[in-house]
């Protein structure tokens, strides 16, 4: 018991200094800020959803009372509470109805856990577009506050005059698209700490459940494939605020069939002798041609979910060489 609530009140402490070093707006600090979600996860699944909200709480207050209670809010609502929620459902088995006994207890498959994550992703951008909406009394205004003070930040970024094409460009990009890209964001930062999480409570022999193939099992439920494909035909055709909405949709969920389509580039490149090199490329095409990679791996992923890609070249016989004479 005492060690239990030792990790918690370390991991609350190590994740409150985590985000509290994105004031200082450096790279690192930004990199570091980007797992502020795994000392909290690591506590709920290595030592229990107990350990996790001792370790949410403890955070939530160091940032309140050092920094200010603004930055406490934003960090429980925006890292702690969604970190928290999606270890604790990842971790805890799930009941079998009608209070069935079951030889091995059964827990949340992989795709319902990317799901999840991309219902936290999409929750969190459409609590920011609202906020800022409501905050700056209108949709239109908060559009004008923003646009001003990000083009002044890319303006010194570049070097540049505010009125510059570029910066314009730039501003109109992450104006437009911005919402979709923090859904998308959210689901990537939850999912990479969480698999983190549970590598090093596997590894220090913590992790209650047996760990997934994450290739085979990673599947998004396919009606949720429509509700994509409504998402993106709205966010193209509606006016703003509608639009912005609907593309936070598309944002969260393509980023989930993304993650599905490397999962089945994953499973169906197996046994293929040039497969380390093929998934170097694939993920450099992710990183550094994301603008065509990522919506070519969401097509993927909504394909398989549709057709079972992998489950239909598990039944393709496999060819045997044959004996040398």
């Amino acid at each position: 018991m005492h060690q239990k609530i030792a990790v918690a009140i370390g991991a609350g402490a190590a994740a409150a200094l985590l985000f509290a070093v994105s004031a200082t707006s450096s790279p690192l600090a930004m990199a570091l800020a980007y797992l502020a979600p795994l000392p909290v996860m690591i506590a709920t699944i290595g030592w229990g959803l107990d350990a996790g909200a001792i370790a949410v709480a403890i955070s939530v207050a160091a940032l309140a009372l050092l920094a200010e209670p603004l930055s406490g809010l934003a960090y429980a609502a925006s890292v702690a509470a969604p970190a928290w929620l999606l270890s604790a459902f990842a971790a805890t088995p799930l009941k079998p109805p009608f209070g069935r006994a079951v030889a091995a207890p059964k827990h949340a498959s992989v795709g319902g856990v990317v799901t999840l994550a991309a219902v936290l992703g999409m929750l969190g951008a459409v609590a920011v577009l609202t906020s800022l909406i409501v905050f700056y009394r209108g949709y239109q205004h908060a559009v004008d506050e923003v646009s001003a003070a990000l083009a002044a930040v890319a303006a010194e970024a570049l070097d540049l005059g505010v009125e510059a094409q570029p910066v314009k460009e730039i501003v109109d990009l992450l104006v437009h698209w911005g919402p979709a890209a923090i859904a998308a964001s959210t689901l990537l930062m939850l999912c990479v700490n969480l698999y983190a999480a549970a590598r090093s409570t596997q590894l220090s022999q913590n992790l209650a459940r047996p760990w997934p193939d994450i290739p085979t099992s990673l599947a998004i439920p396919w009606p949720l494939g429509l509700a994509l494909a409504a998402c993106a035909a709205a966010a193209f055709v509606l006016p703003p605020p509608a639009a912005q909405y609907a593309s936070i949709g598309a944002g969260g969920l393509g980023a989930a069939f993304a993650m599905q389509g490397l999962a089945v580039a994953h499973a169906l490149s197996r046994g293929l002798k040039l497969r380390p090199v093929m998934l170097v490329a694939l993920y450099l095409c992710c990183v550094l041609r994301a603008k065509y990679t990522l919506p070519a791996l969401a097509v993927l992923g909504v394909i398989d979910a549709f057709l079972r890609l992998r489950s239909r070249a598990a039944l393709l016989p496999t060819a045997h060489p044959r004996p040398q004479k």
